[in-house]
């Protein structure tokens, strides 16, 4: 009785409020999986919590890079563990992206040749505020690899994939920097 009890107050505590979010931000991060090798840089505009962002993302020893453009909006939420504000916002977000393989990824190519992929990925952030300028963030993207498809397609079978395309998941962890526009 005495967990469920505890489990009703925390998620009383937790409620989402209407504030909204106003902010040109920058970030920057790294895969967690590929800590330093696969890194993203971000910007975005965040207006009465719709955001849009432009991000370019780089694997060099892939021969990867994604250019993305993305659509997604703010729920803010709140929690005071302990009498503490704890500011989340978790940020679903949709990006049409264009993917570019370079080198001799796959064996292929040779170093002149590029392929270039359009796709459209989903996103799902959770971000933690320090401050009202900066924040950490956690995003999990789901990708439809079309590149893969296109280079493997007999081996792409162990991934999960819609009409054979392979979804690929990565984790980035980010540092925002805010510049607030109330």
């Amino acid at each position: 009785m005495n967990i469920k009890l505890s489990l009703l107050v925390a998620l009383l505590s937790i409620q989402t409020i209407t504030a909204q979010d106003n902010y040109i931000g920058f970030s920057a991060g790294s895969d967690i999986k590929n800590a330093g090798k696969d890194l993203i840089f971000q910007v975005n505009m965040v207006s009465s919590d719709v955001e849009i962002n432009a991000s370019y993302e780089s694997h060099a020893a892939l021969d990867f890079t994604k250019y993305s453009f993305g659509l997604g909006y703010h729920f803010p939420l709140y929690a005071y563990p302990f009498g503490n504000e704890v500011r989340t916002v978790f940020v679903p977000s949709i990006e049409p992206s264009l993917i570019n393989r370079t080198g001799d990824w796959g064996g292929g190519l040779d170093q002149n040749e590029t392929s270039s992929h359009l796709s459209i990925g989903l996103n799902l952030a959770l971000q933690w505020s320090i401050n009202d300028y900066l924040s950490v963030e956690y995003c999990f993207n789901a990708l439809p690899r079309t590149d893969l498809k296109t280079k493997y397609p007999d081996s792409i079978k162990n991934y999960t994939n819609i009409g054979g395309v392979p979804i690929v998941g990565s984790n980035f962890l980010k540092i925002v920097y805010k510049i607030q526009m109330n």
